[in-house]
């Protein structure tokens, strides 16, 4: 494998749509009927919050260790925003990108958790604060002018375009798409818009998604479709294909990478592992590693984290490595 220490020498940006990850678990045996409603209501025992969105993504770059980590977004004056703050300052990332906006609510996902009856702990219906506007046009000039700052600085800048009215806006698009640092972009609903210098990195329903709104959708075959995609934005694509693996284009179509998915058994829950492989592939990249390489790297971070129940979970160097070594790789 890539020398991973290398990443001691990596710049890294991360911008894009922040959120919390917060867990409540709540013990159903010490549940009683309300008297005020006919309902049993949630006790409430743990509360566990984490990164999650493009602050999961933040999160697997600082386990990986990065000689500097920038981080650029947008949260609300809300309590949400100060954890959501503190949580990013504690992993050792610069906020100086993150526009606080007056008015505005954090995004949040709040997972309700039912446990203590039997083994089983069963999720209720997720709650969302999601961005329902877009930001306001002091927030967009905050994010424009921290990329103009950071171009040129940074080896790599993962882009995590997750939230309708986030902080992707037309014009922050049009940046990134000037932009001369190299920029990997995950994106949940506009990937065929992003023609960066750097690599696309959709999953498979997502660049179908994108080559149908574009009318260029011929066929499923993954080959196929990614060369489409980076023919038509002009960047590479980091086509994830899940149990399958990966499948890495150049913008020419000239050069095609299989990277088979780590073989994973027993209990695994796959939440968050696209931003663990979004992560391991920036780093390696930015470290000066081939396609290739930084692919397999990735594959094996997802396979770290995966294996990790009821979290998103990160993957550090010295895991990634384990489990390298236990696939019986030198």
């Amino acid at each position: 494998m890539f020398d991973l220490n290398r990443i001691d020498d990596v710049s890294i940006g991360v911008l894009g749509d922040l959120a919390l990850d917060i867990y409540w678990y709540a013990d159903m045996k010490k549940s009683e009927l309300s008297r005020e409603t006919p309902h049993y209501p949630l006790p409430v025992v743990k509360e566990v919050m984490s990164l999650g969105a493009g602050g999961n993504v933040t999160a697997n770059i600082a386990a990986l260790r990065p000689k500097k980590l920038m981080v650029g977004g947008i949260c609300g004056d809300d309590w949400r925003g100060t954890l959501l703050r503190e949580k990013l300052t504690a992993i050792g990332a610069d906020t100086a990108g993150l526009m606080v906006e007056p008015g505005r609510f954090t995004q949040a996902y709040c997972k309700p958790m039912r446990m203590g009856i039997s083994d089983v702990i069963y999720e209720d219906p997720r709650l969302d604060f999601a961005a329902v506007s877009d930001p306001a046009p002091e927030t967009e000039q905050g994010i424009l002018a921290w990329l103009d700052e950071m171009d040129g600085q940074l080896d790599v800048l993962c882009v995590c375009d997750q939230f309708k009215g986030g902080v992707i806006t037309p014009k922050v698009l049009d940046r990134l798409c000037r932009m001369r640092t190299v920029v990997l972009v995950d994106s949940r609903y506009k990937i065929g818009q992003f023609a960066v210098h750097g690599v696309l990195k959709p999953n498979e329903d997502e660049c179908r998604n994108a080559l149908v709104s574009l009318g260029m959708y011929e066929t499923d075959e993954p080959e196929k479709i990614a060369k489409t995609l980076a023919k038509h934005t002009g960047a590479d694509v980091l086509l994830t294909l899940g149990e399958a693996g990966s499948l890495y284009v150049t913008a020419d179509g000239g050069t095609c990478i299989g990277t088979p998915a780590v073989k994973s058994e027993g209990p695994l829950d796959i939440c968050g592992a696209g931003d663990t492989s979004l992560s391991a592939f920036a780093c390696l990249l930015a470290a000066g590693a081939s396609p290739g390489e930084a692919a397999e790297a990735a594959s094996f971070a997802s396979a770290v984290t995966i294996r990790k129940i009821g979290t998103t979970g990160t993957a550090t160097r010295e895991e990634i490595l384990q489990l390298y070594g236990a696939a019986g790789r030198k």
